[in-house]
């Protein structure tokens, strides 16, 4: 009795190892994003100088080209996101003595770095010597090596029909099953995938689109209430939302490998590859080209600004954001931008006054923002942010700056008491006096929460969502409200 269970585990894993070896495909399947378009990106942020090889490489056909992409770029295996069920059921199949087997169309140097780091696989085929291993080349390779259905094989796509119906047992991490010539139908195998539909409009940021609203800003300080200017913020408002729209889609794909090793952003969904990335990259121009068309239908200073806009936006995608402070002060901009947009969509002039405190005010914010990340990063035992110029050893100065920063904008609203434009907008003055101490209150307990670590890494969204600060913008407008009557 003491034998019977050894005995009946080593039965088990002959039978298995008499099983045809499992082949398993890479991009879309064993992983969820796909390394081909990972490598492109990889390559576009770290030699952006050189995309104009891109479209060159191209005349070397498909196994040329990833060739070309793979011998440029390093990657990081262990951030790629894995389907884990999938993977553990490899794992499971090897321990029981099957064969198991990576067929994949991305290059070999990829595969086998992959490959190697998983350590699953008793075999590589990919990619390589001019022949670019997918559908029937790839079905070709298998039946070559294990007879035609003489090996079962988990895939993804269209394109994999061919190696299904060559395949003894056909199976698909797709929940919709794909139907072969041979009248069978794939099965599931691996983690259901969520909806691409659900993951882009997630992508796309909405909550994000509460910092668009500053574009109504000079129409409520010009107190320009009519039909006209409220058309024409709601405008700026739909551009600058595009816009942004447009950025994070293209600053997530490039920051997808970075996302990864973050303990929050790598839930984004390009990083957890829940949104394909060819869809994310064609998307970005489409919405940015929409906000274009719309600046031409309102005015030409608009459609000027947001050009301004999507070019610093691109800016900090591509460099700016990986700049000791520059990327601090871009941000502040960023939001300065908007408030411009709002101007130039309605035609009312922004005084110095409300630039002034706008810049400072967001400078802090931006400045919060990054302590913040630093501050988590310090508690989970980490020096440097990946992707960032900072480590945590900047967490000090970073904090003065800001408070500094929001101070300085409380000093600013305070002069602008003694501005002309005072007296003509507010008969009661007086009562803005009272934006003062809820200004400080406002600022300084976030800065303290944001020192205890309870303040996420965006303020915007954390302030959106916390009582005290709603009640405090309550107050302010009501205040102002009293002023102007």
């Amino acid at each position: 009795m003491i034998e019977a269970e050894p005995i009946q585990s080593r039965q088990a894993a002959a039978d298995r190892a008499g099983e045809p070896p499992l082949v398993v495909d890479l991009d879309g399947t064993l992983i969820y994003s796909d390394m081909l378009w990972e490598s492109i990106l990889l390559f576009l942020k770290t030699q952006f100088w050189q995309a104009w090889l891109l479209p060159l490489w191209l005349f070397l056909g498909k196994a040329g080209f990833k060739d070309k992409i793979a011998g440029r770029v390093e990657f990081e295996p262990s951030a790629l996101p894995y389907d884990k069920q999938l993977l553990a059921h490899l794992r499971q199949e090897r321990q029981a003595g099957r064969r198991i087997v990576l067929a994949t169309g991305s290059e070999r140097r990829v595969a086998e770095g992959i490959a190697g780091h998983l350590g699953v696989f008793d075999e590589v085929l990919a990619t390589g010597d001019g022949i670019n291993l997918t559908s029937s080349n790839k079905a070709q390779a298998l039946v070559g090596l294990y007879g035609h259905k003489g090996f079962d094989y988990i895939g993804n796509s269209r394109v994999d029909i061919p190696v299904w119906h060559a395949a003894r047992g056909a199976y698909s991490v797709t929940t919709r099953p794909f139907r072969l010539p041979d009248g069978r139908s794939t099965e599931q195998m691996g983690t259901n995938r969520s909806s691409v539909l659900r993951a882009f409009f997630k992508a796309l940021r909405p909550r994000q689109w509460l910092k668009n609203l500053l574009v109504f800003v000079p129409m409520l300080a010009g107190h320009a209430f009519t039909a006209g200017t409220l058309y024409q913020s709601i405008a700026a408002f739909v551009a600058f939302s595009l816009c942004a729209s447009s950025a994070y889609l293209l600053n997530d794909a490039l920051d997808a490998h970075d996302d990864r090793l973050h303990p929050t952003k790598c839930k984004r969904p390009i990083a957890a590859g829940t949104l394909p990335l060819p869809l994310a990259l064609a998307a970005s121009p489409l919405l940015a080209l929409s906000a274009v068309v719309l600046c031409l239908q309102t005015t030409p200073l608009l459609l000027a600004m947001v050009l301004v806009y999507l070019a610093s936006t691109l800016a900090y995608s591509f460099s700016l954001k990986r700049l000791l402070m520059i990327d601090i002060v871009t941000l502040a901009m960023l939001y300065t931008m908007r408030i411009l947009g709002g101007s130039a969509a309605t035609g009312i002039a922004p005084s110095f006054w409300l630039l002034a405190f706008s810049f400072f005010i967001f400078l802090s914010l931006a400045l919060l923002k990054r302590y913040s990340e630093l501050f988590n990063l310090h508690r989970a035992g980490k020096e440097k942010t990946s992707g960032r110029s900072y480590t945590t050893a900047d967490k000090a100065p970073v904090g003065v700056m800001g408070v500094a920063s929001a101070f300085m904008s409380v000093l600013i609203f305070m002069l602008y008491f003694n501005s002309s434009n005072v007296l003509l907008l507010y008969p009661h003055a007086q009562a803005l006096l009272g934006i003062v101490p809820l200004l400080v209150l406002w600022l300084g307990r976030l800065w303290i929460l944001a020192a205890r670590g309870q303040v996420n890494e965006d303020p915007v969204l954390y302030v959106s969502k916390d009582g005290p600060s709603l009640i405090i913008f309550a107050l302010c407008g009501a205040l102002a409200v009293v002023a102007a009557l």
